[in-house]
């Protein structure tokens, strides 16, 4: 493994927010975060990934690396039933990284998010924990 997490704890006291940094093994330099987001519990059990990674370190595999250990933390211990993810349509190595880690494209979003001033249509990704039964 070329990368390691570290997991913030404030917001789990809450159970609302889960922030992971994304470290490099061999200098422990911080090269971005994962974050699950907006959990819901009740009859949702659900929650949102959100990632970002230093432009310096894309096309390395570290993110795809990283998110693999995060829905499992969040399927195995977390308990959450659902995780859903946007990523912006001409984003390919995000949509790379959902697709290697289970995800599957559901729909798009139009102008569902608000960058730099503009609203941007988003992919809507999500998977489902498989050791749910119906």
């Amino acid at each position: 493994m070329e990368v390691i997490l570290f997991h913030s704890e404030p917001f789990q006291l809450i159970d609302e927010q889960y922030t992971f940094g994304i470290f490099l093994v061999d200098t422990d330099e911080l090269i971005g975060i994962i974050e699950l987001t907006e959990v819901v519990r009740g009859s949702l059990q659900s929650c949102w990934l959100g990632y970002c990674l230093d432009h310096s370190h894309n096309g390395h595999g570290y993110t795809t690396e990283a998110v693999r250990p995060v829905v499992d933390h969040a399927f195995e211990i977390l308990k959450l039933h659902r995780i859903e993810a946007g990523v912006m349509p001409h984003n390919i190595g995000s949509i790379r990284v959902l697709e290697k880690a289970g995800f599957h494209k559901e729909g798009l979003s139009k102008k569902n998010v608000k960058i730099n001033g503009r609203w941007e249509d988003h992919l809507h990704f999500a998977i489902v924990n498989p050791n749910d039964s119906d």
